[in-house]
């Protein structure tokens, strides 16, 4: 067991919300540079991993003699602070009753900076691993799991055995989250004047048609299991028309499904259009659809007796108490880099789930602290050595 440092833990917090690196467009770039001279002033190797101007992701190691690296991994950027007014201010990163305020401190900058003190507190310890200890600090996650994608095609962590997700669950243990796929449906029809209109095709009532049957019941098969329950589905924006008295020949939707293993998207848009031209047949023929897959990541699940799991449990269990074993309704980058690297993952991580997004989001200091000893110690169980200080 390795001694953490809890100052440095609440001031690395601080110092991360003060950086606004709201998504759009994101500028993590300086939050990335910040955490490289924090872990180079500490002796361990960082490095930026360029993208769009402005944005980077950050890799950071404790290097092992083997393979079979432990990734941890966090997102820089964050959502916007909302028009909702604050008691705190939203970059404040303001210290009030035990609890830190402001944007990200949940979602998830206190996770990241309990990653690195806990492998700044490994490396003064003496540690040496037996494989790569890696912080995978990635830009874009809050619009697309942008940062991920780009380590993932880059093949940037390569020989990964596991990988633990700091974003907020209590310091409970999730072992699932749900997949996501975006969709656009597009109905053309064929424009009339609004005194005339048996005369055209309305793309509008056709989606609304389409939108009430995808509405009725989830229409496509799923089975529900104990972590993830059921797959959900809804329609959140709509578009068409260009004027009161012109009957509409263009609508689009788009739909956020969630999803839950043993789906295959595949599967899903095949369904959807079938159902798409079934409704349309029953409305007009005239009617056009295309379906247009706009975000797509799979469900992710670790079976419970994965030795990560085992590790995460054990080891939440001696600094906090017995966790909560569960899954998650939305995505981490772990969508991104599981399948990417073959690898099994835990999202555990400091803060309330739905403190996430929410006005006066704050992670209380003392979850901070137990993250990095989780970290630090998870580190230890999995990849450590006897040449590591007690």
């Amino acid at each position: 067991m390795v001694t953490i440092d809890g100052r440095l833990v609440v001031r690395l917090t601080q110092d991360l919300i003060r950086f606004q690196s709201v998504n759009p467009p994101g500028d993590e770039q300086p939050v990335a540079e910040y955490l490289a001279r924090v872990l180079s002033d500490h002796g361990i190797e960082a490095t930026l991993q360029p993208l769009d101007p402005g944005r980077a992701n950050l890799l950071a190691r404790l290097p092992g003699d083997g393979t079979g690296s432990l990734v941890f991994t966090g997102h820089l950027d964050v959502v916007p602070p909302g028009e909702q007014p604050w008691d705190h201010g939203p970059f404040s990163g303001d210290l009030v009753d035990g609890r830190i305020y402001g944007r990200g401190s949940a979602d998830m900058k206190g996770g990241v900076a309990a990653i690195v003190t806990a492998m700044i507190a490994l490396k003064d310890a003496g540690l040496q691993p037996v494989a790569d200890i890696v912080l995978a600090a990635t830009a874009g996650e809050e619009a697309g799991l942008y940062g991920a994608g780009v380590m993932a095609q880059d093949r940037s962590l390569e020989g990964a055995r596991w990988l633990v997700v700091a974003e907020p669950t209590d310091l409970n243990v999730f072992i699932a989250e749900k997949g996501i796929l975006w969709i656009d449906v597009t109905a053309s029809g064929r424009t009339a004047h609004g005194s005339m209109p048996h005369l055209g095709a309305n793309a509008i009532s056709f989606m609304a048609r389409l939108i009430e049957r995808l509405d009725v019941s989830y229409p496509f098969p799923y089975d529900a299991g104990p972590l993830l329950g059921a797959p959900t589905l809804s329609v959140n924006t709509i578009q068409g028309g260009n004027k009161t008295n012109v009957v509409p020949d263009a609508c689009r939707i788009s739909i956020d499904m969630r999803t839950v293993p043993g789906q295959r998207h595949g599967e899903i848009v095949r369904d959807l259009q079938t159902l798409a031209r079934e409704v349309a047949e029953e409305f007009d023929p005239d009617i056009g659809v295309r379906v247009d897959v706009v975000h797509d990541e799979p469900p992710v699940e670790t079976p419970r007796q994965d030795a990560l799991v085992q590790a995460a449990i054990e080891t939440v269990s001696r600094v906090r108490g017995t966790p909560e074993v569960g899954g998650v309704a939305y995505a981490t980058d772990a969508a991104v880099l599981c399948p990417a690297f073959d690898i099994p993952m835990v999202i555990c991580g400091p803060g309330a789930p739905g403190m996430a997004h929410q006005p006066n989001e704050h992670v209380p200091i003392e979850q901070l602290t137990q993250a990095a000893q989780i970290y630090a110690d998870l580190a230890l169980n999995l990849v450590g050595s006897s040449r590591a200080a007690t």
